[in-house]
């Protein structure tokens, strides 16, 4: 089961960073037309702002993900290095948890909103702003989808008495850690 899982978080990492390229360079596009348009045929595009926006926006989420995979997003691990190993292990857990259930909860009244009344039409663009807070929810999930992954590689060092994943959780060189 370990191994589907990973293979899933593997697959929704690789997408997430095509995405992400994508959404970069569709930002660098559209706001280097934008440029051109505007100080080169005196003419501007009304839906560039909009869209980049909305692209830098998804890129956020999207991106997260990325971060997500291997728990890269920043973070200050002092004072749970200052707790010997056996304390450190469930610090580590119950940090993977609750950024689970955070990001269940962001699931959850993020499609609330993507699905509810309060979405306006953009005539820049021609498509609702649903797609734009879409990102939320989606972006939430496939984080999610990671956490589960963290927990699961967690439980199994766990399970396997492999607790170097633990120790060197904040070393900024996993060689700092020899206390395993």
């Amino acid at each position: 089961m370990i191994a589907t899982i990973r293979k899933i978080a593997q697959a929704v990492d690789i997408v997430a960073r095509l995405a992400s390229i994508f959404l970069v360079l569709a930002v660098l596009l559209i706001m280097s037309g934008q440029v051109f348009f505007r100080y080169v045929l005196n003419s501007s595009l009304q839906w560039s702002e909009e869209a980049s926006i909305w692209a830098m926006i998804w890129m956020v989420f999207i991106g997260s993900v990325v971060v997500m995979h291997n728990w890269e997003h920043i973070y200050i691990p002092t004072v749970i290095r200052l707790f010997p190993l056996k304390i450190r292990i469930w610090l580590i857990v119950l940090s993977h948890v609750l950024v689970g259930i955070f990001l269940s909860v962001l699931v959850w009244y993020g499609w609330q909103v993507v699905t509810g009344s309060s979405n306006a039409f953009s005539h820049n663009i021609g498509v609702s702003s649903a797609w734009a807070k879409a990102s939320v929810p989606l972006g939430a999930a496939m984080m999610l989808l990671m956490v589960i992954a963290q927990l699961a590689e967690d439980f199994a060092a766990i399970a396997s008495k492999d607790f170097s994943r633990f120790a060197a959780f904040g070393a900024t060189d996993p060689a700092e850690s020899p206390e395993i």
